[in-house]
């Protein structure tokens, strides 16, 4: 009977594939010594040398296509890592954050995606994809910087401390970036935006959202360390369901706002940079934009105190009078 050179080649080609992936990265290089060490770990009853893993890799790479699988010599060593051709660790979790952040995803649903995320990369970088709060990150207009200090805060969130940095809200009248210092809980999605939250300085149990693309110059206090016990992180949960979203019932028209100067940054969290305000006087502007007009919508307009007015479409000025006298004066 002729002897079977290859045999279980192909769990070796895997079992080699698979260490390499789950155990490097860029920062985390695995050794020669050390894959053989996860092999004897995994109880494998075979043995794998260098030759072998250098051509198991090489198969690997010309496969896909691209260097996924990285070598480089340091001496005498030989070492690798792994790289996800297709997600970089802040897309991945940008991803997982907008599955965190929809109401069409079970809780179950939810977590299988976070364990199905986390398998994509090493383990090393698995604290980037814990989710304590329902919230989310992503990606807004200008990537690099974005995904530069998000990196920064999602470092100070794991790391539990706090944080500063300038934030530079849109303004009609020229105004200087205000500089912070808070403790981040978490990242979460809203009305098409991305959002910080933040625990309020003179108040625990509070909680402050700033834009993350407002956010600039992110660095973390490595001297102000920071702990959330059990009873603030379900008020921070409680507060996270209950803030504002555009979605429910309700019809979508285009509807007319006046606006205080003061509040152009809070309309463009809103609807977007793309309102085109027209200047009525020196401090007050009118905006023409489309969304759903339903009690939520109304309660939005209400927390402004005069602030935000609707104008121009005399039906949807009287329905508003009719909110206003039913929730409040009957």
């Amino acid at each position: 009977m002729k002897r079977n050179k290859n045999k279980n080649s192909y769990i070796k080609y895997i079992a080699v594939i698979d260490i390499i992936i789950k155990n490097s990265d860029e920062f985390h290089p695995i050794s020669i010594a050390e894959i053989q060490n996860y092999l004897y770990e995994l109880k494998y009853d075979f043995q794998i040398d260098s030759r072998m893993i250098k051509k198991f890799v090489e198969s690997y790479n010309t496969y896909y296509e691209d260097n996924v699988i990285v070598s480089y010599h340091e001496g005498k060593m030989v070492y690798y890592y792994a790289m996800n051709p297709f997600l970089d660790i802040m897309e991945a979790k940008a991803i997982l954050d907008l599955v965190y952040s929809s109401n069409f995803f079970t809780d179950n649903t939810k977590n299988n995606y976070k364990k199905r995320i986390q398998s994509m990369f090493s383990f090393h970088n698995r604290a980037y994809f814990k989710k304590v709060l329902q919230s989310h990150v992503t990606r807004p207009r200008t990537d690099d910087v974005f995904y530069r200090e998000l990196e920064t805060i999602v470092q100070a969130i794991n790391q539990k401390k706090k944080i500063r940095f300038t934030y530079h809200k849109p303004s009609l009248i020229p105004t200087v970036a205000k500089t912070t210092e808070i403790a981040p809980i978490d990242t979460y999605y809203q009305n098409n935006e991305y959002y910080l939250l933040c625990q309020g300085n003179r108040n625990h149990l509070d909680c402050i959202s700033y834009r993350l693309d407002y956010i600039k110059n992110v660095k973390i206090l490595e001297d102000q360390p920071f702990d959330y016990d059990d009873y603030e992180l379900q008020c921070f949960k409680e507060k996270l369901k209950n803030i504002t979203y555009m979605y429910g019932d309700g019809k979508i028209e285009l509807i007319e706002l006046d606006f205080e100067s003061s509040v152009y940054a809070n309309m463009m969290d809103k609807f977007g940079q793309d309102i085109h305000p027209i200047e009525i006087d020196s401090t007050h502007y009118r905006i023409t934009v489309k969304h759903i007009i339903n009690h939520t919508f109304y309660s939005w307009i209400i927390g402004f105190g005069g602030k935000v007015k609707i104008s121009g479409n005399q039906m949807q000025v009287e329905r508003f009078q009719h909110f206003l006298t039913s929730q409040f004066l009957e």
